[in-house]
C-alpha cells in the first residue's frame, strides 16, 4: 500500500489537557461536483454515488487497506471447504434493514442473482463470472460456490453491497435499472436517505437501527452539489462546507497560509487520468495514430503546471499500487517532431494549405470534451489541444454537466473525452480495458478490443501463482500500451481539506471516508 498522510489526526480533541469532544452528534457538510444521480448499487458508476452507496449499504466483509485481509461486517466469520471451491459466511443475526427486516442469507443469495442478470447489467457483472453457485444453508449461513480456485475469491464473493430482497424481487428485472429504489434506497448500513434535492444537496441521517453499538457517531452527513471546484474551495474556506476532496493544489497554500481551521491530508489516490479516444471513430482506429497523438503531448509539462507536481506520469492501464504494475514501462516520450513523421507516414499532410491535416479528404479534426466545474480537466483540455495544434491537429473543446458528460461517454456519443478512474483494490484490467466490458457490459468507454488482451486477463485472474500472474498482466500492461486506446496522463495525489474539529479521521487507500461512521466534533483535533 502506498498512502502517505501529511497531517494525521488524533483521536481525541485536547484543550488545555481536558477532553473537549461531543463523541455523538453533529454534522459534517461535504462538497461535490456533481449530482450522485442515483444510489441504486447495480447502476451507480460516479465516484460521487459510491461514496453515498458505502455509508447506506453493508458489505459481508470490511476490505482492509492492504488490499489482501478482510474483516468482519455482516459476516461474522467465513471458511473455506477443503477443495478450496467454497467459502461458507456465517451472519450476524442481528443486523436488520432500515425498516427493521431482518438481514438474511436470502438477501445474499438474491443480491448475486442481480448482479449476474444480462437483463440488470451490473457493470461489474465478470468479477461474479466464477461463482457457479449461492447456496443458502439456513438464514444465517450461507455458501459461495466457484468453478475452480483462484487468488481473488474472497474477494469476488464480498465484491458489492447486499440489497434488499423483499424490496427488489417485486421489480421486474428489466426495471431494476430503472426503478424508485435508486432515488429512495433501503439501506442496512450507518445511516439512511434523509432528503435529496437533486443537483442541490443530498442528506443522510443516522441509522437508528444500526448493528454496531455507538455508531456512527455524527447523525448526519449532508453532500452539497456545487458544479464549480472554485466556489467550492471559497465555501470550504469560509465553513460552509466542512469537507472537499481533489482540492486543486493552487489552492494549497492559500488554505494553509490563511485557514488554519482547515486541516490537509494529502496521499497518492487510487485515481488515474486518461485521455480516451472512441476507436469507434475513423480518426482513432490505427494504433500508429493514437501513438503520435501521445508523442505530441507533454504530460510532463501538464502534471508540472496544473498539479504542481502533486501527481506522476502514468506508464498504463495498471495503477503503481497494484502489486501487478510493471514499474519498467514507460510513458510514450514527448516528440512533436517525430509525432508528424508518423503521422506523414500514414498519409496525413496539409494538402490544402489551410493549416489542418487532412487524409483522403478528411480533416484531422475532432471534440474533446470534459465535465463542467472541473477546471483541472479543463485545463487538461486546453493544454492539449494546444499541443496538437502545433502539429496541425484541430481539437474543439467542450463541457457537459456531469450527468450529461458521463450518458456521453459511457453511451458512446463523443469523440474524445478527459475522464478520470479510481481503480479497485485487486490487480485486474477487465473494467476498463476488456472487450466484453464496453457499456453496459464496463467501463470501456474507448471502446477497445483486442483478443489477445482478453485471452491473458482470463489467464491472469485464474492464476493461483502470483509470480505467474504477475508475468501475465505484464504483457497484458504491454500490449494495452502499445496499443495506446487512451493518453496514459497522471495519477495525480489526493489533496483533502476537512476542518480540525472531526476527530478520528483516518484516511487510506480505500479511501478518505473509510471510517467516517467513527469521526466526531470536537473544538479542535491536533
Amino acid at each position: 500500500m502506498i498512502l502517505v498522510v501529511l497531517a494525521s489526526a488524533a483521536a481525541s480533541c485536547d484543550s488545555g489537557g481536558k477532553k473537549q469532544a461531543r463523541v455523538s452528534g453533529g454534522t459534517v457538510v461535504i462538497g461535490l461536483l456533481g449530482d450522485p444521480k442515483t444510489l441504486n448499487p447495480l447502476v451507480a458508476a460516479s465516484i460521487e454515488s459510491r461514496s453515498l452507496i458505502d455509508l447506506v449499504f453493508l458489505k459481508l466483509l470490511e476490505e482492509q487497506s492492504d488490499f489482501v485481509s478482510f474483516k468482519p461486517k455482516l459476516a461474522r466469520s467465513w471458511e473455506f471447504g477443503a477443495d478450496s471451491l467454497t467459502v461458507t459466511f456465517a451472519l450476524r443475526d442481528d443486523v436488520v434493514w432500515a425498516d427493521g427486516a431482518s438481514v438474511t442469507a436470502h438477501d445474499v443469495r438474491f443480491t448475486w442473482e442481480l448482479q449476474v442478470d444480462t437483463l440488470v447489467a451490473w457493470p461489474s457483472r465478470s468479477v461474479k463470472e466464477r461463482i457457479e453457485e449461492v447456496e443458502v444453508i439456513d438464514d444465517y449461513t450461507v455458501r459461495f460456490r466457484f468453478s475452480g480456485r483462484y487468488p481473488y475469491q474472497l474477494m469476488d464473493a464480498n465484491d458489492g453491497v447486499i440489497l434488499p430482497r423483499h424490496v427488489l424481487e417485486k421489480v421486474p428485472r428489466g426495471e431494476i435499472r430503472v426503478c424508485e429504489f435508486g432515488r429512495s434506497p433501503l439501506g442496512n448500513g450507518p445511516y439512511k436517505l434523509a432528503r435529496w434535492e437533486s443537483e442541490l444537496y443530498v442528506e443522510l441521517e443516522k441509522n437508528p437501527r444500526y448493528y454496531e453499538r455507538g455508531l456512527p457517531r455524527l447523525d448526519r452527513v449532508v453532500f452539497r452539489i456545487v458544479p464549480d471546484m472554485t466556489a467550492l474551495v471559497t465555501q470550504l474556506e469560509s465553513g460552509e462546507i466542512d469537507c472537499l476532496e481533489s482540492i486543486p493544489i493552487d489552492a494549497v497554500s492559500e488554505i494553509r497560509a490563511n485557514h488554519p481551521q482547515i486541516r490537509i491530508y494529502t496521499y497518492l489516490s487510487r485515481q488515474q487520468l486518461f485521455i480516451a479516444w472512441n476507436l469507434r471513430h475513423p480518426l482513432f482506429r490505427s494504433r500508429e495514430t493514437r501513438r503520435a497523438l501521445a508523442m505530441a503531448v507533454d504530460t510532463d509539462e501538464i502534471i508540472r503546471t496544473l498539479w504542481g507536481g502533486m501527481a506522476r506520469a502514468s506508464d498504463g492501464p495498471m495503477h503503481p499500487i497494484l502489486w501487478a504494475h510493471d514499474s519498467s514501462m514507460m510513458p510514450v516520450p514527448f516528440d512533436p517532431e517525430g509525432a508528424k513523421a508518423l503521422l506523414a507516414a500514414n498519409g496525413w499532410a496539409d494538402h490544402d494549405g489551410d493549416g489542418v491535416l487532412d487524409n483522403g479528404g478528411m480533416r484531422f479534426e475532432f471534440e474533446m470534451i470534459a465535465n463542467q466545474g472541473n477546471q483541472l480537466r479543463t485545463d487538461v483540455m486546453t493544454m492539449t489541444q494546444e499541443y496538437l495544434r502545433r502539429i496541425g491537429i484541430r481539437v474543439v473543446t467542450r463541457t457537459f454537466e456531469w450527468n450529461t458528460f458521463v450518458e456521453k461517454i459511457t453511451g458512446g456519443d463523443f469523440e474524445s473525452c478527459v475522464f478520470g478512474w479510481k481503480t479497485a483494490t485487486r490487480a485486474d484490467l477487465t473494467d476498463l480495458w476488456r472487450s466484453t466490458s464496453v457499456p453496459p457490459g464496463g467501463f470501456n468507454i474507448a471502446r477497445y478490443e483486442n483478443a489477445a488482451v482478453d485471452s491473458l486477463i482470463d489467464l491472469a485472474r485464474s492464476s493461483l501463482d502470483l509470480d505467474d500472474a504477475r508475468r501475465l498482466w505484464f504483457r497484458c500492461q504491454r500490449l494495452i500500451f502499445d496499443d495506446q486506446p487512451v493518453l496514459f496522463l497522471a495519477v495525480p495525489y489526493e489533496v483533502v481539506g476537512l476542518h480540525r474539529r472531526y476527530c478520528e479521521v483516518k484516511p487510506n487507500a480505500i479511501g478518505f471516508f473509510a471510517n467516517l461512521p467513527e469521526w466526531y466534533e470536537g473544538e479542535i483535533c491536533p
